[in-house]
């Protein structure tokens, strides 16, 4: 059942810059809210979704039967080439068009996951989302919090919000999304750490591409992997100079190409 988000609730983050004569006294700082965020990433019982967990269901989903996945194949091979002519556009130096097809490849991988995994998937992506925010809401409830972060934090309650109201419509692509976008919002409130697990999958994703592939990738398959290695050096130097965000850019875009060898293959397979 849909989880029927309340953005009302959000009026316990109490914005910095109010008067301090009727502010709490107890106040938390940034740091404080990333190290409690990453602890909710973390959490066995919150079950904050995440794009990766969702693929690997999946692939097991589709090697798991003989068939019966055709459309979630097809969704999965156009991603699969929405993502490479994405880092073509990129390399040539059109980051907007870059970006167009990312977005297109991201849509077209999350409607093969709904078109194997259903709607119970979506249910559970939206619920982890929302239960992920109620954790982080009861722990910052009655303290001060610094504008930017409330901001964030009233901005994933409106993305949970939605995701919600897309599922009770049955629009179970578009609320798959609104959910990911929720957690990665949860997680982005700890850059380092996002960054830091991020990378660590991206390798072993690249690890797994390489194998599959074996002595005889394709033309497509060996343009992806020398990419995703080349990204994930890049990751890893931006890493090391504490620039988080660039990290997960290139750690990202290194994941996406190498689970596209990853299931390209399994997908061929089948």
């Amino acid at each position: 059942m849909p989880h029927r988000y309340s953005i009302g609730v959000l009026a316990i983050f109490v914005l910095a810059g109010c008067d301090q004569s009727t502010a709490p006294a107890d106040i938390i700082d940034e740091a404080a809210v990333a190290q409690f965020a990453e602890a909710v990433s973390e959490s066995s019982d919150v079950h904050l979704p995440s794009l990766g967990s969702l693929l690997r269901a999946t692939r097991k989903a589709i090697q798991a039967t003989d068939g019966g996945h055709e459309e979630a194949i097809r969704h999965f091979r156009a991603a699969r080439r929405l993502a490479a002519a994405s880092e073509d556009s990129i390399e040539a130096g059109n980051d907007e068009a870059g970006r167009t097809l990312a977005n297109r490849s991201r849509h077209r991988t999350l409607s093969g996951i709904v078109a194997t995994l259903g709607s119970e998937a979506v249910e559970q992506a939206v619920a982890g989302s929302a239960a992920g925010l109620d954790r982080l809401q009861g722990h910052l409830a009655g303290r001060d919090v610094a504008g930017r972060v409330a901001t964030r934090l009233a901005r994933i309650g409106e993305i949970v919000a939605a995701a919600d109201t897309k599922l009770a419509a049955g629009e179970l692509v578009a609320a798959l999304h609104r959910a990911l976008t929720a957690a990665k919002g949860i997680r982005q409130l700890s850059p380092r750490y996002r960054a830091r697990r991020l990378i660590a999958r991206a390798t072993d994703l690249l690890d797994r591409a390489t194998a599959a592939v074996g002595d005889a990738p394709t033309e497509e398959e060996a343009t992806a992997i020398g990419r995703a290695g080349r990204l994930l050096g890049v990751a890893r130097d931006e890493f090391e100079a504490r620039h988080n965000q660039r990290a997960l850019a290139a750690a990202q875009r290194s994941r996406r190409l190498s689970w596209g060898v990853v299931q390209g293959r399994a997908t061929d397979a089948g």
